[in-house]
Formats: C-alpha cells, sequence, structure tokens
C-alpha cells in the first residue's frame, strides 16, 4: 500500500488487540507500510493498560479475546478520558445484524468482518484517522469560538424570512436570559426579548435589509426575565443560498453595556466638571456656539454671564481645600437655582435642555441665557444670583459669607463668536470687581445705566415699603346722572423724599418683578378702608372703596384673610369695599378664581371687572363669577365721539353687563361730550378727569364735603 503523504508529517500510533498473534502481525504488516506505528495488545485488560500508556490515535479490537472480550474492552476504553473520543474499529467473525448492534451500542466507531484484506484494512483506518481528525479539528474551532463569544459576550442568530425560522447560538441565549429549549425559534420570539420601545428599530432595520440589502447595524436595549436591561449591538447581513436561492440573514449580537458605560464615563470626564457636576468650558463653548447659530436665524438676543467668586483665595487659603471644594459645589448648587427660576433659560431648537450654567475651573462660572425677551433681563437674573449668594453658608462649622462679580455681555450687540462673548463678559467681570464686587457690570454702557437705575429702583422700592413712603390717592366715582359721589378709587402713589411723587408707571413693573406688589397691595387696602371709615366717622356720607387687585394677591392664597384683616381693623362695612381685577387674572385659572370669588363675595365684599373688552374673557365664564359691575376702559372712552365702532362696542358692554344684573362704570371720562353720548347709552356710572384727577385723602376730604354741601343746598 503506497504511503499516505497526510501522514508522514506525524506518524498516528494504532494499537492493535488480539489474543492472536497471526492476526496481530496481519495488523502490523497492513499499516505499517502505510507509514504508521502498531502496537500490539495481548488481550482487553493489557489494550487498557497499553491504551493509558501511549496515548494511541486509533484502536483496533478483536471481539472474541478470552480474558475481556472487545465489547467490554470498548466500553472500558469509552469511560477513560482520552478514550471519549479515540475511534475504535472492531474486528469480528460475527457477520450478523445482532452483533455489528452490539459493537454500536459499546461505543464502536465502526467495524470490519474478518477475514479482512490489507488493502480495505488500510483504507478504514485512514479514512477513520482523517475523519477524526476533521471532528476533532471541528470541535476545537467550535469550542474555540464559544470561548471567543462568551470572551467578547457576542453570540451569533440566523433567520429565513420566508419560513420566518430564526435560530440562536447557545452564548446568545445565554447572553439573553433565555434556554435553548425555551426559545420559540420564530422572529416574534426573538423580538418579544427587545425592549418594547426598541422594537420599532429593530423591525425596521431588518425590513430594509430583506428589502433593499441594507445590512443592519444597530444598538438596542434587551430585557432580561428579571426585568433588568442592556444593550445590544445587532449586525445582520443578507446571503443567498445556492440550492433555493432563498435569502438567509445571518447576524450576530454583541452586549456592549459595559462599553456604553464606559462611554458615558469618557463623556462625563471630557465634558462635565468633577467637583460640582456641572457643564466644563468645552461643553459650554459647544452650546454657546449652537445658541448663537439658533440666535442669529430666528434674531434673538441671548447673554453670556461670568461669575467669579470674591475673595475665594483668602476663604481657600485660611480654610483649606476642603472646605473650599465644598463651598464651590454649595456655589453651584445656587447657581442651578437661581437659573432655574429664571424664564429666560433657553433650550435648543430641538427642545433638549441647555447645559447653561457650566464652570470653568477655579471659581470662575459661566451661564447661558437664550431668547431674552430684553438684553436687560440677563440683568435680572444676575441679581437674583448675588441675592442668592449673599445668604451665609455654613460649612464644618464655619459661616462663610461668599460674594460674586458679574460680567454680562449681550448677542448681537457685544459679539457674534463665542471667543468675543467669553472675552467680553470676563471684561465686564472684571469691571464689576473694580466697581467693589458684589455686583454685576454689562459689557455695553448704555445697558449698565439702565440695569443700575433699575437695581437702585428696585431698592429704594424695599426700603420706601420699610419707610412708610407710599400714600393712597383716590379718584371719585359718580353716578352719571346726579354726579353724586358714590365712592373712590384707592390708588398708590411713592413719595419719594428726593424724587417727589412718583406715579404708579415708573414703579410698579419693579415692584411686580421684585415681587413687592403684593405687601403694597395689602397696604393699600388696609389704609384705603381705614380712611373711608374715618371719613364716615366725621360725619360725611358713607362711600364704596375700591382697591385693586394684582395677580399675585389674587392667586397668592392670601387674599380673603387681608380682606377680613383690613375689614375687622377699620371697621368699614363689607358691602363698602370693592375689588377690582382685570380679565387676564381672573381668567388665568377660572376654577380657582371661581372659588375665590364666591368667598369673598360670601364675605359681603363687591367685585368688579377692571378694563373690561381688553382682556379674553369667555362670556360663559363671566357669568359664573359673582360681580357687581364691569369698567369700560378708558381706551374705548376716548374716541368715542369720532369712532363708531368704540360706540357700539361701549352699546354692547353695557347692555351685556346690564342682562347680567350687573352695573356699569365708564373711566377716562374728560369731556361733557363723553359724558352726555355715555349717558345716551345707559352707562350707570363714571370717573375720569372732567370731575378729578386722583387726589390725596385731604383733597378727597373736601370733594366729598362740596359734594354733600352742594346736595344740601339743594
Amino acid at each position: 500500500v503506497p504511503e499516505d503523504h497526510t501522514m508522514t508529517q506525524t506518524r498516528p500510533t494504532i494499537l492493535i488487540a488480539d489474543d492472536d498473534p497471526l492476526s496481530r502481525l496481519f495488523v502490523r504488516n497492513a499499516l505499517e507500510p502505510a507509514g504508521m506505528t502498531v502496537a500490539e495488545a495481548t488481550g482487553g485488560q493489557d489494550a487498557l493498560v497499553k491504551f493509558e500508556a501511549l496515548a494511541p490515535d486509533l484502536v483496533v479490537l478483536d471481539i472474541m479475546m478470552p480474558d475481556m472480550d472487545g465489547y467490554l474492552t470498548c466500553s472500558r476504553l469509552r469511560t477513560l478520558p482520552r478514550g471519549k473520543r479515540v475511534p475504535i474499529l472492531i474486528l469480528t467473525g460475527l457477520d450478523d445484524e445482532h452483533s455489528i448492534a452490539q459493537a454500536y451500542q459499546h461505543g464502536a466507531t465502526d467495524f470490519i468482518t474478518k477475514p479482512v484484506n490489507a488493502t480495505i484494512l488500510c483504507h478504514h483506518v485512514r479514512y477513520m484517522l482523517r475523519t477524526n481528525n476533521v471532528l476533532h479539528a471541528l470541535i476545537r474551532s467550535e469550542s474555540r469560538l464559544e470561548l471567543a463569544q462568551r470572551i467578547a459576550r457576542i453570540g451569533n442568530w440566523d433567520w429565513n424570512p420566508k419560513t420566518n425560522r430564526l435560530s440562536m447560538s447557545n452564548e446568545l441565549c445565554r447572553l439573553l436570559g433565555v434556554r435553548p429549549q425555551d426559545f420559540g425559534g420564530t422572529f416574534e420570539a426573538f423580538l418579544n426579548l427587545i425592549h418594547p420601545d426598541d422594537r420599532p428599530v429593530v423591525t425596521g432595520a431588518l425590513e430594509r435589509l430583506v428589502s433593499q440589502h441594507t445590512p443592519c447595524d444597530i444598538d438596542h436595549r434587551v430585557v432580561l426575565p428579571n426585568g433588568t436591561d442592556f444593550i445590544i449591538h445587532l449586525q445582520a447581513e443578507g446571503v443567498r443560498e445556492e440550492e433555493t436561492d432563498e435569502l438567509t440573514v445571518i447576524g450576530t449580537a454583541q452586549d456592549i453595556t459595559e462599553r456604553k458605560q464606559a462611554e458615558r464615563a469618557i463623556h462625563q470626564l471630557a465634558y462635565y466638571d468633577s467637583l460640582t457636576g456641572l457643564a466644563n468650558r468645552v461643553l459650554f463653548k459647544d452650546r454657546l456656539s449652537n445658541a448663537l447659530s439658533y440666535a442669529e436665524r430666528y434674531h434673538q438676543h441671548l447673554a453670556t454671564l461670568f461669575i467669579d467668586l470674591d475673595r475665594f483665595k483668602v476663604i481657600n487659603d485660611t480654610l483649606g481645600h476642603t472646605v473650599g471644594d465644598r463651598l464651590l459645589t454649595h456655589v453651584a448648587e445656587r447657581l442651578s437655582e437661581s437659573v432655574r427660576q429664571s424664564d429666560s433659560v433657553g433650550r435648543h431648537a430641538d427642545h433638549e435642555p441647555t447645559h447653561a450654567l457650566a464652570r470653568l475651573g477655579g471659581d470662575e462660572f459661566t451661564i447661558l441665557l437664550t431668547a431674552l425677551p430684553t438684553p436687560e433681563d440677563a440683568g435680572r437674573v444676575a441679581r437674583r444670583i448675588l441675592e442668592a449668594l449673599a445668604h451665609p453658608l455654613s460649612i464644618d462649622g464655619h459661616e462663610i459669607f461668599i460674594s460674586a462679580s458679574i460680567g454680562i455681555s449681550i448677542f448681537p450687540s457685544d459679539g457674534a463668536t463665542v471667543e468675543a462673548l467669553l472675552k467680553n463678559a470676563d471684561t465686564a467681570m472684571y469691571h464689576a470687581k473694580e466697581q467693589g464686587r458684589n455686583n454685576c457690570q454689562f459689557y455695553s454702557s448704555g445697558l449698565n445705566a439702565a440695569a443700575a437705575e433699575r437695581l437702585d429702583l428696585e431698592n429704594e422700592l424695599r426700603r420706601a415699603l420699610e419707610r412708610e413712603e407710599f400714600v393712597v390717592f383716590y379718584q371719585p366715582k359718580l353716578n352719571i346722572h346726579s354726579r353724586k359721589i358714590l365712592g373712590a378709587e384707592a390708588l398708590v402713589r411713592w413719595k419719594h423724599p428726593k424724587r417727589g411723587l412718583v406715579p404708579p408707571g415708573v414703579f410698579l413693573n419693579a415692584a411686580i418683578d421684585t415681587g413687592l406688589i403684593r405687601p403694597m397691595d395689602e397696604w393699600v387696602l388696609r389704609e384705603a378702608c381705614r380712611q373711608v371709615k374715618a371719613w364716615e366717622t366725621a360725619g360725611l356720607p358713607p362711600i364704596t372703596v375700591s382697591a385693586n387687585v394684582s395677580n399675585s394677591l389674587f392667586h397668592g392664597r392670601t387674599l380673603p384673610a387681608t380682606v377680613a384683616d383690613a375689614l375687622r381693623d377699620s371697621g368699614l362695612n363689607p358691602s363698602q369695599l370693592e375689588l377690582e381685577l382685570t380679565e387676564s387674572i381672573a381668567m388665568r385659572d377660572v376654577e380657582a378664581s371661581v372659588t375665590m370669588l364666591e368667598g369673598l363675595r360670601t364675605m359681603g365684599v363687591r367685585l368688579s371687572i377692571d378694563d373690561f373688552g381688553t382682556g379674553y374673557s369667555s362670556l360663559s365664564y363671566l357669568q359664573r363669577f359673582p360681580l357687581s359691575r364691569l369698567k369700560i376702559d378708558q381706551s374705548f372712552v376716548r374716541d368715542l365721539l369720532t369712532n363708531e365702532n368704540n360706540v357700539k362696542i361701549t352699546r354692547a358692554i353695557i347692555a351685556m353687563a346690564h342682562s347680567l344684573n350687573l352695573s356699569v362704570l365708564a373711566e377716562g371720562v374728560e369731556t361733557e361730550g363723553q359724558l352726555a353720548r355715555l349717558r345716551e347709552e345707559g352707562c350707570d356710572e363714571v370717573q375720569g378727569y372732567l370731575f378729578s384727577r386722583p387726589v390725596c385723602a385731604e383733597d378727597f376730604e373736601k370733594l366729598l364735603r362740596g359734594d354733600a354741601d352742594a346736595r344740601t343746598a339743594a
């Protein structure tokens, strides 16, 4: 038999077990010329010993042996560690089905009957060796592939879209938390393992692969049986089967949860400050760049605030870096709260929150404000920050007072690039330092002046309440027919020690912005009730007094208690007090407004809608409010004689009010012609400069006395 080239490199060892020496010699002579090494065993027991010693590549067993037959020897070999996969050839003279079946049952790889042809024996052995080598290579390859997949946390799968059958490797089943025997083997069964929110993504990607031959390369979440989820990277391509021309989708799925976590950690380190958790310089500049593009496209203002803590180095050096770091963390929290309170903090075009607040390093912070109604609004946020930082911090038993200097630059007036805005905000911050610290400065001098004036006004307003600098003026309300004074509207004025009498148009917006409007309203209400009762006690005719109610007071839940206290303290009859509120205030929260107004009406207080016709009342809601009066806005009265539309509107308001059993008062009456026309249209009461401007209490008392004297004389 010619020598097999594949066996010349490593000579396989063949163990022949037979009690007949001639049979053993026959096997040796048949196999050794083919490049094999033959070892002999005289029986079954001897075969077991020599197998352990030699570790042969193949075993040839005779069935009929005296000490241990070939069947039992084969079984014993299979129990040995090296015998599980070794090929075993049975030589038997028993050519019957039972003997053959018994050979296979005991673990034989193949059999051959005696007498044996040397050439056939050699081919049998070589084929069995080659097959075993291929099998071992395949097993080794699969084992290594499975190990590699386990290490990489990756599994493979294939899907036939036509039959809908989907199979997964053992490793993929393990990754997905499902036992191979429990997996349904369909695309739907695979889809059920995917997070519900991600199923459309997976389905869409695989549908595109089938219809458009687009490779699938996506990330999605998988939900484990215990409810936890992790992230899978899914890849797949389509392959055409040569025999059937059917498309088979071959794919892999890898657990990339740790990689994603690492990416998030790297992103956190790259774009966020490790101490405070705020955005760092890199991320802030990126957000500012995006905001600039958006602001330029939509012609909006944005502001950059540069914040530097005052004397932080002294605190850091004196109390140590640990306290300094904790101080910076507390400052970051207060800045975050201040920014959240601002309606001016912007968002991206995709409506994701911007990283408006950042720590650039050390004790330097920056804030981005977008979509500003006016540039001056940035000053309001800066002042809120200064107020927030004014409260002392307690750290490790130390009470620490901190302040900041803030510089503000505005797009587009102070720069159109990231670098320009940051540089100019930094310049403005140093200007704030030069101004004595603990203040804010705009880069633009004009805005600085406006901001400074507004800040001074707000500070003076606070002191005005404490120093009782406010006074109440009264404007009479008259019966439209008799011109008899029926009541008065109480209006606040500011008697400034240096500016003189300041009209409300100058300070009311500042009062609203600073939250001072509520205590101001409460004071006016108490003072008006006290004054009207004092006139009545002095013998003057009883009148009603109306007080304006701001949004802050009406929706602040303290109005009923404030009214009750004012009536009790003054002794005024509730029916002599009228509360005026605008349509916009009443309609802000209709159900809450109805509840509030019903409670006030139960107290006996009158209620009216001021500036009617300029808001957005719904008549279906208006009839639910327990009102006594509507006031026609002066804008309709002003052009009453020249604008027919104003006449029609006024006529409609009066008719509607009377149908609801409400009286009507027109404000802003300045001429006899306006008065006559209002009288013709059926208006009930009037007020305006034709009769009197708002006057102080002393002058209003004179009007009351004159009116009373005139009626007495008549």
